[in-house]
């Protein structure tokens, strides 16, 4: 099993905490926009799988260099883009079947963090509890809204709050990682 260098786990974390920042105001602007301005929610919930996409590329640039967490990298990817085309084609007509869009989404891309984190729970020696726990949260959810947004039961300002849990998990993740650095960092310095 291939272990993850500290470089690229500092940038893992980096790369957590940023995304801890991006969705937490992501959401507050959907919550505080999705019914005043539902335009400029639609267009922010399209962007919402992009921006997970380009996290991904970026984390495989620095973290998975190959095997089965570089694979579920991937598809994620792949997936995120398809998401992004579903709700493209379907926010500014049928928003309903968008946020059904993005159960899907939300599925796949949970099973597929939650695949990446126990990988990655035995590369880094533990510290991706947080990452399991969101993988498996994001599929729960991902049933909720294709299922609430098929039956007109779910809204794209609903969608903000799956994005805090998301940003709760990223700064558990981040904080769990910068421990996990600090103890590598003095291991090495004795």
């Amino acid at each position: 099993m291939e272990t993850i260098s500290l470089d690229s786990t500092r940038s893992l974390r980096n790369l957590y905490f940023v995304r801890t920042a991006f969705q937490v105001v992501w959401a507050a602007v959907v919550i505080t926009t999705a019914m005043r301005q539902p335009l400029l929610a639609a267009v922010l919930f399209f962007l919402y799988p992009l921006w997970d996409v380009a996290c991904t590329i970026y984390d495989l640039n620095t973290s998975s260099r190959s095997g089965s967490a570089r694979t579920s990298q991937i598809i994620n990817a792949l997936l995120g883009v398809g998401a992004a085309l579903g709700i493209g084609l379907t926010v500014f007509h049928q928003p309903i079947y968008a946020v059904a869009v993005f159960g899907l989404w939300a599925f796949g891309a949970g099973l597929l963090q939650l695949v990446l984190g126990l990988i990655r729970r035995r590369q880094l020696g533990g510290g991706q509890w947080a990452m399991i726990l969101s993988g498996a949260q994001s599929m729960i959810a991902g049933v909720a809204y294709f299922l609430g947004g098929l039956w007109d039961k779910r809204h794209i300002k609903d969608v903000g709050g799956y994005a805090t849990f998301g940003a709760l998990y990223f700064l558990i993740g981040g904080i769990l990682l910068t421990r996990k650095l600090s103890k590598s960092t003095t291991l090495e310095a004795n």
